[in-house]
């Protein structure tokens, strides 16, 4: 394989990414094929099934406790498929209130936090998610921890904590 940047030769091997391209931090896409070039240090992976890693990504974040953080709320709206003025009135709020969210100069509201959480419920198949686990959405505001997502034969799916 070429490398796109100054064509020298790459090297591939499978691997751990972290996956920036999301919007989210903290994602690492574990056994990729991730290529490297020798020349000038260009890095490169494949992302087999993104649409399916992207519904596992949201499935992961909306049954988290803590508060949706900026990134978050970004990364869902777009796996809604929602511009900013969708959001908003999806979610009975101005362009703005969105852009504060988004931008991390206003937290989401816990009833805005459930709801989305609820909205993507509903548009994608989720394991388990219990009215219980609503109760806890918000309460804790600890770090955020790290996501670990594992492609495999099957698919993708998140590394057990």
């Amino acid at each position: 394989m070429k490398c796109p940047n100054c064509r020298g030769e790459m090297t591939s091997k499978k691997g751990n990414y972290l996956y920036e391209e999301s919007g989210l931090r903290y994602v690492t896409l574990q056994n990729v094929v991730v290529s490297n070039c020798g020349q000038c240090g260009e890095q490169t992976v494949a992302i087999p099934k993104i649409e399916e890693l992207h519904r596992v990504i949201a499935q992961a974040i909306i049954k988290k406790k803590e508060r949706l953080s900026a990134e978050e709320a970004r990364f869902l709206r777009k796996c809604l498929g929602w511009s900013g003025k969708d959001f908003a009135e999806h979610m009975g709020v101005t362009q703005e209130t969105v852009s504060r969210w988004e931008n991390g100069k206003e937290p989401m509201g816990p009833v805005a936090d459930r709801l989305l959480r609820l909205i993507l419920a509903q548009q994608q198949p989720v394991d388990s998610y219990s009215v219980d686990l609503l109760r806890e959405v918000g309460q804790a505001n600890k770090k955020q921890s790290r996501m670990e997502i594992i492609a495999d034969t099957a698919g993708w799916r998140v590394k057990a904590a």
